[in-house]
């Protein structure tokens, strides 16, 4: 295969709409690196050049011992490209897709190592703004790096573009409102709610009730889908989930603090030699560890309230914030159309990992006040919206609307609804009279 600036290609590992991974031998150092190339056609781009460059040139200036390494950055041709640290193990979320559930000690090391880069990215005034299990890579050794840049950008640069996976998205990225380091806090809460219930902990049927989910709702309550989680990694998670950017922690080492009070009060002395035999052996890990976490009261962290919807956000028009998060999507389908990422009938676990990118649009409003017996279940066009009583009306994005309820005390019943551009009368559809 080809060589690149004294780098031997000898093998395609990800082929992606705006880049090419490769897999190569450095000649001089003679070790195996990673090659980030950017396709002709996204190089002929100003926006994808201009892009790529930034996050060469932000990557480069970046460095922890839990940041992949950026080694050097030039161009092929008229082609630019980075040379990245390689990881020899699995992504986070390799990991998770093959064991669900981590074990709890291991969820708190590698919580610590995620924090622990997030400072440091922080520190150097940069947003990540794409947290994800795919970012994170797991050494053989143990030792845990968050990757891949390309979203990042300078803490004093202008709110960036929507960009990035739906699902790992915080509330205020989605609507376009100031984006912080709180952001990056809230992405890392959904990686950790993953990690502890082998979960996505906002997914649904399509990217537009994706959005809606993380604007608008709580993941399903941890202690449902992990009863043994103490509470108060529990509380770190719900803590680093609010929807308020105000309520979550002040920092990435803020969370550290938290997590090694947890350790201490527990006894715990989980590091990279653990990690690496768990990835060697999972079937042998000792549970020793475990236990001791189960049997741990807490630590003293204030409780997240486990409700259907934030009360940060009712207060503050929930309706807007689900017109916004449907805005986006719609957005994001036409753009991602274009770079051939879209995948509509993907699985769950795929369709939360398809990445957005979207200008920030306006639209009109209507909503939407359903009125139905308590503990209905309302979807609309076929997606589940929760159930009812619901906090505040619904805002919906104009066009036409299946509306379905189920409950236990009727048959189910469904009614078409049209909601108008500029509507801003609240339409009330009694579905319990029908």
């Amino acid at each position: 295969m080809e060589n690149i600036d004294g780098y031997q290609v000898f093998a395609e590992l990800k082929d992606g709409p705006v880049n090419t991974i490769y897999k190569a031998l450095d000649l001089r150092q003679h070790q195996i690196v990673l090659i980030k190339l950017l396709h002709l056609e996204a190089a002929d781009s100003e926006h994808w050049r201009k892009q790529f460059m930034q996050e060469s040139r932000i990557s480069m200036r970046l460095a922890h011992a839990n940041l992949r390494r950026t080694l050097s950055a030039g161009m092929h041709g008229e082609r630019p490209y980075m040379v990245l640290e390689y990881v020899e193990g699995p992504t986070l979320f390799e990991l998770i897709q093959r064991e669900r559930k981590l074990p709890l000690d291991l969820c708190v090391f590698i919580a610590k190592e995620v924090a622990a880069a997030l400072a440091s990215v922080h520190g150097f005034k940069v947003l990540h703004l794409d947290v994800k299990p795919q970012n994170i890579f797991l050494s053989f050794n143990g030792s845990v790096k968050l990757g891949d840049l390309g979203l990042a950008r300078e803490l004093t640069e202008a709110n960036p573009l929507l960009a990035g996976t739906p699902a790992y998205m915080s509330p205020e990225f989605i609507l376009g409102q100031e984006v912080n380091e709180a952001s990056d806090l809230f992405s890392f809460g959904a990686v950790l709610y993953e990690m502890i219930t082998g979960e996505v902990a906002f997914v649904n049927r399509t990217l537009a009730a994706t959005l809606l989910h993380v604007a608008n709702w709580d993941p399903t309550p941890i202690a449902k889908l992990r009863p043994e989680a103490p509470p108060a990694l529990v509380d770190i998670c719900h803590k680093l989930l609010a929807k308020n950017p105000g309520v979550r922690y002040r920092n990435a080492a803020a969370v550290i603090d938290d997590l090694t009070q947890l350790e201490r009060r527990c006894g715990l002395k989980t590091a990279a030699q653990n990690l690496a035999a768990f990835l060697e052996t999972p079937e042998n890990y000792p549970k020793a560890a475990l236990q001791i976490l189960v049997s741990e009261p807490g630590v003293s962290l204030p409780r997240a309230h486990e409700t259907k919807r934030s009360s940060y956000y009712s207060a503050h028009n929930l309706g807007l914030l689900a017109i916004l998060s449907a805005t986006m999507f719609l957005a994001g389908v036409l753009f991602i159309k274009l770079l051939k990422d879209f995948m509509y009938d993907a699985p769950p676990a795929r369709r939360a990992n398809v990445a957005v990118s979207a200008p920030m649009l306006s639209s009109g409003r209507g909503y939407l006040d359903l009125q139905a017996t308590p503990g209905s279940i309302v979807y609309i066009d076929g997606d589940s919206i929760g159930t009812t009583p619901f906090a505040s009306p619904l805002a919906l994005p104009p066009g036409t609307y299946e509306v379905e309820i189920k409950s236990m005390h009727a048959p189910a019943q469904s009614v078409k609804i049209q909601i108008s551009n500029g509507d801003t009368l609240r339409r009330v559809v009694n579905l319990t009279n029908l």
